[in-house]
Formats: structure tokens, sequence, C-alpha cells
């Protein structure tokens, strides 16, 4: 498995499916762990890719509880997801050079990185 880190430093240990989903495993106290895992489906990263190449730049918004207006957490509630997958889904997307994530005061902005929109 390889191993990443979310805006916030916490390690995660994930996989690619063969379908396309993406295997997570969040840090559990600390530790890297592979009892627990939650899934992001090839639809979410589709859309998720999307909105960011549509704005060009915007709000992570990963706030399980009230993710900001106009931001992909609040792109994912419509969607009746959690805004928790981003924590994990834009460090991925960084890695793969899709995008940038930098800090704009205690919100994480992510901007697109590539060709046309």
């Amino acid at each position: 498995m390889k191993t990443l880190k979310t805006a916030t430093g916490a390690r995660f240990q994930f996989r690619m499916h063969p379908a396309g989903e993406i295997i997570v495993y969040p840090e559990s106290q600390g530790d890297l762990q592979d009892r627990s895992a939650i899934v992001i489906t090839p639809f979410t990263v589709g859309l998720v890719k999307q909105a960011i190449r549509s704005a060009g730049k915007i709000r992570m918004g990963a706030s399980r509880d009230n993710p900001p207006a106009n931001s992909l957490g609040a792109l994912l509630e419509r969607e009746r997801q959690s805004p928790k997958q981003l924590s994990y889904l834009i460090p991925l997307l960084v890695a793969e050079g899709s995008c940038e994530c930098m800090k704009d005061g205690q919100a994480c902005v992510v901007q697109y990185k590539g060709g046309p929109r």
C-alpha cells in the first residue's frame, strides 16, 4: 500500500482497485492500520475533478458538519456523500498532478493544475 498525508498532516494508506475505486485506510490513534476503510468511488473522483477543473480555484470544505457554501464539501453533501472523503481524495489528486492545495487562513483551497479547463 502507498502512504500519503492529509492537509492536516494525518497519514493514511490507500490502494487503487482495478475497477477504479480508491480504498483508503485512515490513521487510527497515530498509527497506520488496515482494518477500517473508506471507499471513494469513480463517480466521486470524477465529480470532484470536474468541479476543480470548472472552478479553477475552490475551497475544499471537508467539514463533516457544515461545509462552506460553494465548496467541494458542499457539492459532495448535495450528492449525499460525506465531505470527509476530500481529506483523502485531494492529497491523491495533488500527488497525481491534477491540482494543488494551499492554506488560506484556516481554509484549504484547491486549484486546478493542468491544461485547458
